[in-house]
């Protein structure tokens, strides 16, 4: 929490001095294309995405006499947004970075250089879903180029629902009749005979909560005139958040443990989880935990908010521009951008995936990977705005203190409301 907390004050400040200082406004000076550009590439992708990441950037630059990667693993979402927006302060920021709302950090300073860059015909924008787009967009203006996309997928364990009798072959369709099977899984499927042993919780709150906003009606926020407002404060928004106090009240999810619900899971201690479909591969080869998931339950409407990575070009020099573009068309063309996604859990980005033997193939033998497919026909981007750090922030805070009974629904999600119009003031 207070490295996330941190995160979003560093990136808040970065971008408000890049744009005083009019750094992004300037336009680059024209100079002799060097013979080998040296291209700085920091990443915010650990184990098999790592991986898989570093070996198809190292395909690019054997094959390129003339340009030359520098590859750094940047650390976490969390730990590369505060080194990168130090970086934009001190001058020294890479040339491109893959993490998680990279738009911020081009979108704020006025850099939407992007919008034409992706106008090469070699690139195929068009072959790219438009829900990713938009989850690529800083203020509705594309900033970035997705890459690492993923979606919350609801995953089980299937000693525990085996234990406790439940039939998961016509799943549950809305979350009030997901609470129900929750229940009976907390009641009868203590395989380990735990004491910390729970129905349901999720690795990352926030990211959950926007999905059943949006499933229940509600935007998150809005944009009316000039302004981004926030509205997840309206009656629709309190009826999910009265919905997660449910959650806790009724005894399925622990209260502010969320941290500790991966753990829990692989520990056979958890019979549901929401996390991210990049868990797959993590998860299927675990000796705890025998891998089963569902299609995420819904309440008005089914829609999942997207989430994982982009890739976006912070250097300002143009030949280090384009070189950054070559490398992005590379690890975005069809066949590269599927292997890595069919390798990691994440997300096919580009529609011609969909006709390729090797996605059929894996839908074929892994029904997990199937369910996190199948949901990108309901998926959606909520909006990137500057503020959007600390948003995140308020709703943890008022998840935190729903869970606690510190305030009601109602009290926190005004609370985090106002909080954020605040920061916006």
């Amino acid at each position: 929490m207070k490295k996330l907390v941190l995160c979003m004050a560093v990136l808040l400040v970065a971008g408000s001095l890049l744009y005083a200082t009019g750094a992004a406004e300037q336009t680059p000076k024209t100079t002799p294309r060097p013979a080998v550009v040296k291209l700085q590439v920091w990443y915010a992708m650990s184990g098999a995405s790592g991986e898989m990441f570093v070996k198809q950037a190292k395909e690019f630059d054997d094959a390129r006499a003339d340009i030359e990667l520098e590859l750094t693993y940047s650390g976490s979402y969390a730990d590369t947004a505060t080194k990168v927006s130090a970086a934009l302060l001190s001058g020294n920021a890479p040339d491109v970075a893959v993490m998680a709302a990279g738009q911020l950090y081009s979108g704020e300073r006025g850099d939407f250089s992007m919008e034409q860059l992706i106008e090469d015909p070699e690139f195929n924008k068009n072959d790219i879903f438009e829900g990713m787009w938009e989850y690529a967009k800083y203020e509705g203006r594309i900033a970035s180029v997705p890459y690492g996309i993923s979606t919350q997928v609801l995953y089980y364990n299937k000693k525990i629902i085996d234990k406790a009798g439940i039939d998961l072959s016509n799943p549950p369709k809305t979350w009030h009749e997901f609470l129900a099977i929750a229940k009976q899984a907390q009641q009868r499927g203590n395989a380990t005979n735990s004491s910390d042993f729970w129905g349901f919780d999720t690795s990352d709150g926030v990211w959950l909560i926007k999905s059943m906003l949006y499933q229940n009606g509600n935007k998150v926020v809005d944009k009316q005139g000039e302004n981004i407002v926030p509205v997840f404060q309206d009656a629709k928004g309190i009826e999910v958040a009265t919905f997660w106090k449910r959650l806790v009240d009724e005894g399925v999810m622990p209260s502010a443990q969320h941290n500790n619900a991966e753990k829990k899971f692989l520990a056979g201690n958890l019979a549901f989880i929401a996390a991210s479909s990049n868990r797959i591969s993590r998860w299927t080869t675990s000796d705890t935990v025998e891998l089963g998931a569902i299609p995420m339950p819904s309440f008005t409407q089914r829609s999942l908010a997207l989430g994982g990575n982009g890739i976006v070009i912070l250097t300002q020099n143009e030949h280090n521009r384009q070189a950054g573009w070559e490398l992005i068309k590379h690890l975005t063309k069809t066949e590269n951008q599927t292997a890595f996604a069919l390798g990691t859990g994440y997300l096919p980005i580009r529609k011609s995936a969909l006709d390729s033997q090797i996605v059929k193939d894996s839908l074929a033998t892994n029904p997990n990977y199937k369910v996190a497919f199948d949901q990108l026909a309901t998926t959606w981007a909520y909006m990137h705005f500057g503020e959007m750090g600390s948003m995140d922030a308020n709703f943890w805070y008022a998840l935190d203190e729903i869970e606690k009974n510190v305030l009601t629904p109602a009290e926190a999600m005004d609370k985090a409301a106002k909080a954020l119009l605040k920061e916006m003031e």
